[in-house]
């Protein structure tokens, strides 16, 4: 089976519990504070911080370790992504156990964390109608493929092994990628596993991101030519309901 790829990124150990009060008097000063006791001020010191809904949301996603989190916020550096995850630990939306010594530490939300899936779908909602438009240095075709390979429809692939080979024919570095599916697991790729392709996709960056989007129907892309699709003929029929678009993309825009 093809292994995940994955950034490589240092790990520090957790916290011990007699120095978490030391920690939180150091992060405090870092956070900003409005000087207000509204509710929604006191959890904007938190939340409002750059990455960390982004943080939040791989960890609603199912995103436990380090570089799994990283890997749906790639350009976020590591030392600052160690910093939100103690900073939403200090304030008891993560906690932090020991892993194993090669995967390092398991994050899990905490019932408060939990409480912020609705905040989050609410903001991916109002996104979806009211926020601008895709520009292009949002078309990050790796985040694209993170953002998909956790949306396979993975009960009506075949059984056995299914690899959908795809090529961005615009993408200025990592062209090729490979989502490889075998008994419910789907791997990331970012180098050829080995296997034969049981569907390559041709397209661009903008063209497969507002299909995932839902701003653009799957279908129509394929019969314009925009979006090609190969391998036999029973695999180009079915690979429409392997992919599922993103939650948000049955809103509409409202602009």
């Amino acid at each position: 089976m093809a292994r995940r790829v994955r950034p490589a990124s240092p790990e520090s150990e957790p916290v011990p519990s007699l120095f978490r009060g030391v920690v939180g008097a150091m992060l405090e000063p870092m956070r900003q504070a409005y000087g207000q006791f509204c509710p929604v001020a006191l959890s904007s010191e938190l939340l409002a911080e750059r990455w960390t809904l982004l943080v939040v949301r791989e960890l609603l996603a199912g995103a436990r370790r380090f570089n799994d989190i990283r890997r749906g916020v790639p350009r976020i550096s590591p030392t600052l992504l160690k910093n939100r995850l103690l900073n939403l630990e200090h304030a008891g939306v993560v906690t932090r156990a020991r892993g194993d010594t090669l995967r390092g530490p398991d994050y899990q939300l905490t019932i408060a964390g939990e409480e912020l899936r609705p905040v989050i779908v609410a903001i991916g909602q109002w996104g979806q109608r009211w926020a601008r438009d895709i520009r292009p240095g949002d078309l990050d075709p790796g985040w694209l493929i993170w953002g998909m390979h956790r949306r396979l429809h993975t009960e009506v692939m075949p059984p056995g092994r299914t690899v959908i080979e795809i090529e961005f024919i615009d993408a200025p570095k990592q062209r090729r990628f490979w989502l490889v599916h075998l008994a419910g697991r789907v791997d990331v790729c970012l180098k050829d596993p080995g296997f034969e392709s049981t569907v390559r996709v041709v397209t661009r960056v903008r063209v497969l991101a507002e299909v995932w989007r839902g701003l653009r129907v799957l279908r129509d892309e394929m019969r314009a030519g925009r979006l090609q699709v190969q391998g036999n003929t029973d695999a180009r029929r079915a690979f429409a309901g392997w992919l599922r678009l993103s939650v948000f993309a049955p809103i509409k825009r409202a602009r």
